[in-house]
C-alpha cells in the first residue's frame, strides 16, 4: 500500500463522516469480517461510499455518530476485504485507507460509483444502498440499471461512427476538390469531362444525403428513446446548459430587465428556429425559467451585508434593532441592552439596509461561566472557554441563502484562536446542528433555564484544536 493510503491521525474527510453518522454513502463496521460483499455491492450498485472499519455507532446527544474502537490492518485483513470485491460479479473496484495509526488504528474502504454496474455477489445477489442499510434491487431497478448500461454502451458507438463517417466525408471532399483542380489545371475544362465530373459529383452527394438521412434518423431514435424513458442525457444537458447560459447572457445585457427579474418579475420569450434539435420547446422555457431564478437569487445577494463591529463602534438605532432582533429571535427582553453593551463584538446581516438577522461573541462574566459549566457537570475548565457564541437568529424568510454562514466566517476567527462555548434549547434541532458543523460538541448534561422554566438548555464547546474544515 502507497504512504498516501497511510496517515497516523484520523482524514478530515473520516472526521466529518464520524460525526454524520451512517447514511446511503456512509456505513461502520466493528470488525474487518463484518465487511460482506453485500457491502461492496450495494455501495457500487449506488451512488458509492465510504466503509469505516474499526467503528461503532453510538448515541450521542439524541444523535448517531460514529465513535473509533480500532482493527485489525495488516495485510492480510486488507487482503480479505480485497478477495471480496474481486469475487463480486463483475470485481468492484475499492479504495483502502489506513488511518489514525498513532492512536486506534482503522481502515477506510472507499468504493466509487460503477460504469460497469449492476454488480452482484458469486451467490447472484444483486443490492443497492438504501439510506443506512442494504436492499434487494427489485426487477424493474435491475432492468432500467441495464438499459441505461447498454443505452451508454450504445451512444458511445453510434458517437465514435458518426465520427468516423463525417472525418471520411471530409477526407473524400478534400480528395475530390483536389483532382478536379488538377484536372482543370493540366486539361482545361473540356464539355464532356466537365459533364463527367458533374455526374460523379451528383453520385457522391447522393450517397452523402443518404448516409447524412440514415445517420439523423438513428439520432432521432436515440432522442426519443432517452426523452420516453426519462433518462440522463449527457448530450441534452450539455445543450440545455448552454442555451441556459446564452439566455442569461442577453438578459444581462438589459438593465431594464435584470431590474425587472430583481424586483420579483418575469420575463416571456420564445424558441428561435436556431434552437438545438436536441431541445424542445418545454427544454426552451424550463431554461428561460432557469436562467431566471439564477439572475434574481444573483441579484438578492447583492442586498445583503454582513457587518462585525465591538458595541462601543455600534449607533443607538444599530443596537436597538440589533436587541430587537434577538428577542424576535426568543430572547428574554429585560436586561437584554446591557448585555449587549458589553459584549465582546456584535455581527449584522442587514437587508437594503435593514437587520435582518444577528450572532455576537459574548465575553461572560467568570461566575456566569463557572455556573454553567457546573450545571452540566462538565469536566472542562471554564477559565479556558472565555468566548461565547449566543444571539444567534435570521428571519425565516431569509434562511438557506448563505448569509448566516457569511457572518459567522467573518465573526468566529475574532476570537482569536480562543475556545468558545455556545448554550441552546434542547428541543432546537436546527441550532444543534449548526453549532456541529461549526465543529461545536455537546458537554456533560442538559439542565434547567433560569430563565424559563420549561426549557432546558444544551452546552456546547469547540476548541481551538478542533479538526477544521476541509476548505476553511
Amino acid at each position: 500500500m502507497s504512504s498516501n493510503k497511510r496517515s497516523k491521525a484520523l482524514s478530515s474527510l473520516t472526521l466529518s463522516l464520524l460525526t454524520a453518522g451512517e447514511s446511503n454513502k456512509v456505513d461502520f463496521k466493528k470488525i474487518p469480517d463484518g465487511v460482506s460483499a453485500d457491502d461492496l455491492v450495494a455501495f457500487a450498485n449506488s451512488e458509492g461510499g465510504q466503509i469505516l472499519i474499526g467503528v461503532v455507532e453510538e448515541t450521542l446527544s439524541g444523535a448517531q455518530v460514529g465513535t473509533v474502537r480500532g482493527c485489525d490492518v495488516s495485510d492480510g485483513t486488507i487482503l480479505q476485504i480485497t478477495n471480496k470485491a474481486i469475487s463480486c460479479i463483475p470485481p468492484v473496484s475499492i479504495d483502502i485507507f489506513i488511518e489514525n495509526l498513532s492512536s486506534q488504528p482503522i481502515l477506510r474502504v472507499e468504493i466509487p460509483p460503477s460504469s460497469t454496474k449492476p454488480h452482484c455477489t458469486q451467490k447472484g445477489v444483486y443490492c443497492k444502498r438504501d439510506g443506512s442499510r442494504n436492499r434487494p434491487l427489485h426487477p424493474n431497478e435491475l432492468l432500467r440499471i441495464f438499459l441505461d448500461t447498454e443505452a451508454r454502451a450504445f451512444s458511445e458507438r453510434f458517437e465514435a461512427a458518426a465520427d468516423r463517417i463525417t472525418s471520411e466525408l471530409g477526407a473524400l471532399e478534400d480528395s475530390l476538390d483536389g483532382t478536379i483542380r488538377s484536372m482543370a489545371d493540366q486539361l482545361g475544362w473540356a464539355e464532356s469531362q466537365l459533364d463527367d465530373t458533374e455526374s460523379n459529383i451528383r453520385a457522391i452527394l447522393g450517397i452523402v444525403n443518404r448516409v447524412d438521412s440514415r445517420s439523423g434518423k438513428v439520432a432521432e431514435r436515440i432522442r426519443a428513446l432517452f426523452r420516453q424513458d426519462k433518462r440522463d442525457d449527457p448530450v441534452r444537458d450539455h445543450e440545455y446548459q448552454k442555451l441556459t447560459g446564452q439566455i442569461m447572457e442577453v438578459i444581462t445585457e438589459r438593465d431594464d430587465l435584470v431590474k425587472t427579474i430583481a424586483d420579483g418579475g418575469t420575463i416571456q420569450a420564445k424558441a428561435t428556429a436556431s434552437l438545438s434539435e436536441e431541445l424542445t420547446e418545454d427544454d426552451f422555457k424550463k431554461a428561460l425559467n432557469r436562467a431566471v431564478e439564477i439572475i434574481h437569487d444573483r441579484e438578492q445577494q447583492k442586498m445583503y451585508a454582513v457587518a462585525c463591529k465591538s458595541p462601543s463602534k455600534c449607533t443607538e438605532r444599530e443596537l436597538d434593532d440589533f436587541c430587537a432582533m434577538v428577542a424576535e429571535g426568543g430572547e428574554v427582553a429585560e436586561g437584554l441592552r446591557s448585555r449587549v453593551e458589553n459584549a465582546f463584538r456584535l455581527g449584522f446581516i442587514t437587508y437594503t439596509g435593514s437587520i435582518v438577522g444577528t450572532a455576537a461573541l459574548k465575553k461572560p462574566l467568570t461566575s456566569y461561566r463557572a455556573k454553567v459549566f457546573g450545571q452540566v457537570k462538565s469536566s472542562a475548565k471554564p477559565s479556558e472557554y472565555p468566548y461565547e457564541l449566543g444571539w444567534i437568529f435570521l428571519q425565516p424568510k431569509h434562511r438557506h441563502k448563505g448569509q448566516m454562514t457569511k457572518l459567522l466566517a467573518d465573526l468566529l476567527p475574532l476570537a482569536k484562536g480562543k475556545n468558545l462555548f455556545a448554550t441552546t434549547r434542547t428541543n432546537n434541532e436546527l441550532m444543534q446542528e449548526m453549532l456541529i458543523q461549526l465543529k461545536f460538541l455537546a458537554e456533560g448534561e442538559p439542565y434547567a433555564s433560569n430563565l424559563k422554566s420549561d426549557h432546558t438548555l444544551q452546552l456546547f464547546l469547540r476548541s481551538v484544536d478542533a479538526p477544521k474544515e476541509a476548505g476553511h
